[in-house]
């Protein structure tokens, strides 16, 4: 007994070789062992995807209600730009009026005619309205706006003379192209009403004329252009003898209507811009 008690203490105390040399074996294989590859790792779990939404019959009606607006919207903007740029408008212009030769407007002024050079020399003025129609314009000049879209017009006006004997001296119906928003190109046909002597008056006035000039008076004039009515031929030509006497008992003017092309230009006025 007490034989393993002491060898029990001398092994405790110093370690035998074979003891050491099994513990440093272990311990450098634990140490030098590899580690295992990422492959024989266990993988790391993933991570859950959210769920998608599933759209609901409450959704599409949303959606629905959406597209129905924005068309709305579109229709509102397309209506509020049609009111501002409208297809009527007011024009004002002026023009040179084309005549048939031998159409003179006279005036009676203290029982003395005096021509009023009613013609081409002679501006007029017109006021009335006008229609953009839905022609659409020569390719190279198209734009955006509606002027540069549809520049064709169709047009009514009266037209006024400083110089001429009535008031509303005739009216104009055509066409005019916009040049630019605000002026127009315009060519039309007119009727004007002009104070022409009247047959009667020009009879008596070449017979009267006639004797006159036998006595050497009145050589100013010519019978034969009263006669036929020729252009400015009674300008200054007094309507009574030198007694004061009515040489025709009639007016000595007449109405006729000529026709007649009207050439120039218009300022439109749209109707939105004048009402607000």
């Amino acid at each position: 007994m007490l034989k393993c008690i002491t060898v029990l203490m001398v092994c405790t105390a110093f370690p035998c070789p074979n003891v050491l040399g099994q513990t440093a074996q272990s311990s450098t294989q634990s140490q030098g062992a590899p580690q295992g590859s990422a492959q024989d790792q266990p993988s790391q779990p993933k991570q859950d995807q959210p769920p998608q939404p599933k759209s609901t019959a409450t959704d599409n009606l949303i959606v629905a209600a959406i597209n129905e607006n924005r068309a709305t919207r579109k229709a509102i903007e397309d209506a509020l730009k049609a009111e501002n740029d409208p297809d009527f408008a007011l024009v004002v212009g002026i023009g040179s009026l084309i005549v048939a030769s031998g159409s003179t407007d006279y005036s009676n002024q203290a029982n003395v005619l005096h021509s009023n050079n009613l013609g081409r020399a002679t501006p007029q003025f017109l006021t009335g309205v006008s229609f953009r129609s839905k022609i659409p314009n020569f390719r190279k000049f198209r734009g955006d706006e509606s002027w540069q879209r549809r520049p064709w017009n169709a047009f009514v006006s009266l037209k006024f003379s400083p110089n001429s004997s009535q008031t509303i001296n005739g009216f104009v119906f055509g066409v005019s192209y916009s040049a630019a928003k605000y002026m127009n190109i315009l060519a039309g046909y007119s009727l004007t009403p002009i104070n022409e002597p009247s047959p009667g008056f020009r009879q008596t006035v070449a017979q009267f004329v006639t004797a006159q000039q036998k006595q050497q008076l009145d050589l100013q004039f010519d019978p034969n252009a009263m006669l036929q009515n020729s252009p400015n031929a009674f300008d200054g030509f007094p309507v009574t003898d030198p007694t004061g006497k009515l040489l025709y008992a009639g007016n000595p003017v007449t109405v006729h209507y000529r026709t007649g092309v009207m050439l120039g230009v218009s300022i439109p006025i749209y109707f939105s811009s004048v009402f607000r």
